[in-house]
């Protein structure tokens, strides 16, 4: 098993949005990318999601065209968040998917943050409050998986109340696989604990990811689930230009897709920035701490030259 087999890349959903700048999107950008990452040999491709607080093309739409364009890449969301969405149409959307793909799909949770009026607005445009974002997912996901396996489901409390629910078609998948993401949130890594089939993270330092997954392992034994066999999938934002052009084309990209600089975003979420060997280094980090998925998202307007750098001068590299 090569390292590509345990790799991913990013769509740049949002990018074509940011880089069009008010013009229309080059939408073909993301067929190219992923026909590309297929044919070299990645496993994965991606798609983020937001409605209204950083403008993208809209993610169960995206994977339909995805699943078309491709034959053999899984086609994943990393990551969907799924408060913003109610189940049923959610379980439908995604049951359709995996059946044109033929059973390609991951589907990646997030709860989203809640510390920024750009992410209040969203929720309250399409009718979710933002405090009751956690219980809606949690309730979600197991109304997902009901609705993808069992005919006449109800679920008479809670957020999403059914009684005598049966959706078609379902996943070709049983089950489609759920990756949730959580950074160190304690009930984030809860989640990942109790519902999770994989683990999403964009810890910062190897050391925090560690943290991360110990509290993982140690809530899934309080709850007698095994995961030792879960997928735990790092999310790292790449430039591979020489340091300071790397730092200046990376800085823009986060401004431009976060609002927020890249001395900021840094200490939030992963980035290298600069020499193919310092991403080796870095991956190579992660893996040791037992890392063992990667998705990869270019922070550049020039996408296809990155993932051919990234291909070329960091993967041959990887253990």
């Amino acid at each position: 098993m090569g390292p590509m087999n345990h790799m991913g890349v990013l769509l740049p959903t949002r990018g074509v949005l940011v880089y069009a700048k008010g013009g229309r999107p080059r939408v073909e950008l993301n067929w190219q990318m992923a026909e590309t990452a297929e044919r070299i040999g990645y496993d994965s491709v991606w798609v983020g999601d937001s409605i209204t607080s950083k403008p993208r093309l809209e993610p169960l739409a995206v994977m339909a065209a995805l699943a078309v364009r491709t034959h053999r890449v899984k086609i994943g969301t990393a990551v969907m968040l799924n408060a913003l969405r109610h189940p049923v149409h959610l379980a439908h959307s995604i049951a359709t998917i995996d059946n044109i793909s033929n059973g390609r799909v991951v589907l990646g949770l997030g709860a989203g943050r809640g510390n920024n009026q750009m992410f209040l607005d969203e929720h309250a445009v399409v009718g979710v409050p933002i405090a009751e974002r956690a219980g809606r997912m949690e309730e979600s996901i197991d109304i997902l998986r009901k609705l993808w396996t069992e005919d006449d489901v109800s679920s008479p409390e809670g957020f999403y109340p059914l009684s005598g629910v049966s959706l078609e078609p379902k996943p070709v998948q049983q089950p489609v696989p759920i990756w949730l993401s959580s950074n160190w949130v304690r009930r984030g890594l809860r989640r990942v604990a109790a519902q999770g089939d994989g683990w999403i993270t964009n810890v910062p330092s190897t050391e925090m990811f560690t943290k991360c997954w110990e509290k993982i392992e140690d809530k899934a034994k309080e709850l007698d689930r095994d995961v030792s066999g879960m997928p735990r999938a790092l999310y790292i934002s790449v430039n591979l230009n020489d340091e300071d052009e790397a730092l200046s084309e990376g800085d823009l990209f986060m401004r431009a897709y976060y609002s927020t600089p890249y001395e900021v975003i840094s200490k939030q979420l992963l980035c290298v920035f600069g020499p193919a060997q310092k991403c080796i280094d870095a991956i190579n980090r992660y893996k040791d701490a037992g890392a063992d998925y990667f998705i990869v998202r270019f922070a550049s307007p020039n996408q296809m030259e990155q993932l051919e750098k990234f291909t070329e001068l960091v993967v041959p590299s990887l253990d």
